[in-house]
Parts: C-alpha cells; sequence; structure tokens
C-alpha cells in the first residue's frame, strides 16, 4: 500500500510508558512524545489497546508537508466508556491546530475546523448513529486537505459509510499544515478518561476505504539465515523478541562493517489478509560517526530492502512498510509472511 504513516505498534516499542522527549522514526519522519502517559494492554489477539491517564499525551509527526497530500485516512477502533468530549488526532502548522477529529460527549464523531487554540468546536457531525458506550466500534474518518471550500469529511462508523460533507475549509488559507498530531486529552480530564481504550490508529493516504482493520505483532524470536552481529548473550534471536525494549540490556552489535546483517523468522499469522508487513527495528550507533541500517523482507530467493536509515546516538525505532511479497511482487498471503524472514543490514 506504500501510503501508511503510522501503525500503532506502540505496545512493543516501550516498557509501558512511553518516556517525554522520546523520539521516534517511521518512514524518514520524526517521532516526537512528551507529556506522555501512555498504558499498553494486551488486547489477547496478537494486538493491543492503548490508554493513558494523567497528563496530556501527543505524538507528532513532523514535515509530514501535509499540502502535498491530497487525501487523509484515519482508521482506529474504540472503546468508548463514559461521556467526554475526547480529542484523538489533530492537523497542527507548527503555531495552532488547524483541524481535528474527536468523539463528543454525545458519542458523535467530529470533524473539527478550528485555527486557534487547542480545544474543538462544534465542527462537522456524523449524522448516522452514535458510538456506543463500553462497545468495540472501527472508525474510519477521510479528510480531503484543501481551502476555498476545496475540502472534505467522510465518516464510517462501524465499517459502514455514515455521511459526508463536502465544499467545506480543512486547512486555513495560506497556512502550510506540517505537523499531525496523534493526541489524546478530553475536555473532562487529561489523558483517555478511564476505560477509554484505543487501538489499531492507522493514517495513510489511499483513495479507497480500508474498512475494519487491525494491526497485529509478529516477534521475530527465531533464527534466520544470517548472524552476523555479536549477541551480548546467548543467539541473536534472543535478543530481539522482547515486547517493550530493554535497550542496552539485550543487544545484537556489529563492529560497523557494511553488509553485516542478522534475519529471524517469527509465527506469522493466519486466517487473516494482509495488507502490509511491517519491520520494526530499535537500533542506535555507538559513536559519532555516520551510521546507517538497511530493513529487510526476505522470502525464498527474493529481497526487498529499504533505504540506508541514518542512525542516532540515541535509539530510533525504524519502521519500514513491505506492501508487496519479495518473490511475488504480489499482495503476501499468511503462509508467506509466516514464511518470511525479516532482516537488518549494515549499510556502507
Amino acid at each position: 500500500m506504500s501510503d501508511f504513516l503510522l501503525a500503532d505498534g506502540f505496545g512493543n516499542l516501550s516498557d509501558g510508558t512511553h518516556t517525554a522527549g522520546a523520539t521516534r522514526e517511521i518512514l524518514g519522519d520524526l517521532w516526537t512524545a512528551y507529556g506522555a502517559n501512555f498504558v499498553i494492554e494486551d488486547r489477547g489477539d496478537g494486538r493491543k489497546w492503548m490508554k493513558n491517564k494523567g497528563s496530556i499525551s501527543r505524538i507528532n509527526l513532523v514535515s509530514l508537508a501535509l499540502p502535498d497530500l491530497t487525501t487523509l485516512r484515519f482508521c482506529f477502533r474504540i472503546i468508548r466508556a463514559t461521556a467526554a468530549d475526547v480529542m484523538l488526532c489533530s492537523l497542527f502548522d507548527g503555531a495552532s491546530n488547524m483541524g481535528g477529529i474527536h468523539i463528543n460527549a454525545a458519542g458523535q464523531v467530529v470533524y473539527s475546523n478550528y485555527f486557534t487554540g487547542d480545544q474543538p468546536d462544534a465542527g462537522i457531525v456524523a449524522t448516522g448513529p452514535v458510538i456506543p458506550t463500553n462497545t468495540e466500534t472501527f472508525v474510519e474518518v477521510v479528510v480531503v486537505l484543501g481551502n476555498a471550500a476545496a475540502g472534505s469529511v467522510t465518516f464510517y462508523v462501524g465499517g459502514v459509510l455514515d455521511s459526508t460533507v463536502a465544499s467545506i475549509d480543512t486547512i486555513n488559507s495560506g497556512t502550510e499544515c506540517d505537523i499531525l498530531k496523534i493526541c489524546y486529552y478530553s475536555t473532562d480530564t487529561y489523558g483517555l478518561p478511564d476505560g477509554w481504550k484505543l487501538s489499531d490508529f492507522i493514517v495513510h493516504t489511499a483513495a479507497s476505504p480500508l474498512g475494519d482493520v487491525g494491526v497485529f505483532y509478529v516477534p521475530c524470536d527465531t533464527a534466520g539465515t544470517d548472524a552476523d552481529f555479536t549477541p551480548s548473550a546467548g543467539s541473536n534471536e534472543d535478543n530481539v523478541d522482547e515486547i517493550g525494549p530493554d535497550e542496552d540490556t539485550t543487544y545484537n552489535e556489529s563492529d560497523g562493517t557494511a553488509g553485516h546483517r542478522d534475519s529471524f523468522t517469527g509465527d506469522g499469522v493466519s486466517g487473516v489478509t494482509v495488507l502490509s508487513v511491517a519491520s520494526l527495528v530499535r537500533a542506535r550507533k555507538t559513536d559519532s560517526g555516520a551510521a546507517t541500517l538497511i530493513l529487510g523482507a526476505v522470502h525464498g530467493a527474493s529481497e526487498d530492502q529499504s533505504a540506508a536509515r541514518s542512525l542516532s546516538e540515541d535509539y530510533l525505532t525504524l519502521i519500514e512498510f513491505f506492501d508487496d511479497c519479495p518473490s511475488t511482487a504480489a499482495a503476501w498471503t499468511p503462509a508467506q509472511v509466516t514464511a518470511a524472514e525479516l532482516s537488518y543490514e549494515v549499510g556502507a
């Protein structure tokens, strides 16, 4: 699909609480989390619920250059536990919020056009059924960016087309929207209210609705073909499968030789339609010199690789999406995902 901007493997990128000021790298763009107090809960189906309580929690996608995109499609699964007006995400120009998606106290999905301030105004409201309390509901909101009445908003609730509002401003005239905030706070409390949960948050630019999708985490816990890095202890596969990275406690390390490479397999998936496979690698360099890492997906004798990704002396989470199986150049099947190896390799 090549158009995913975010998929929430959050539960596998931290120890359960995101650290204020931590940096993520996704498809070459930097994500920064601040004031964050995320709590991760296992759904029991290979996916995660995200909750937070106690502080305003935001993740910013910087320099996305939103005016260059025609459409942004926001998908998420939510449990609304109480009547509260809760902000989920917003467009930001570096100085003020410009528009955002929230659930109001009545349970309606809302896209707010607001060009100053943090709290949502009345906005554009989905006209169909409200989101019931204590019920898992899938929501998809499509925002066509434009000013001078060139924008539109379309709502899908429970996988069903709800309503479309066209000929509106969705960004401010003459203002470049360059930051996408995934932010969670309500008018009643900072953070998601008690009992509210969010999962499967995906932002993409596809022209057609994705429908009821999910994000699954498959740990790479079995040795693959290559093991060039030196493990801190045990075998290479022992140091890459923890849920919640332990950073410099267990790791695999290379001396920087170009082409050094590790690869791994995981348990895979079954009974699902696979839209994309993402490789997640937590990595840093150990000195001030230039260093890069290349992420790869291997099936059979074929491989696809990312561009070389620059590393920092601080840990970054690198994510690369592989939409097609390398051996067929077509959509992955569950069996191919199960048989595939994911790799990382030192760049030149």
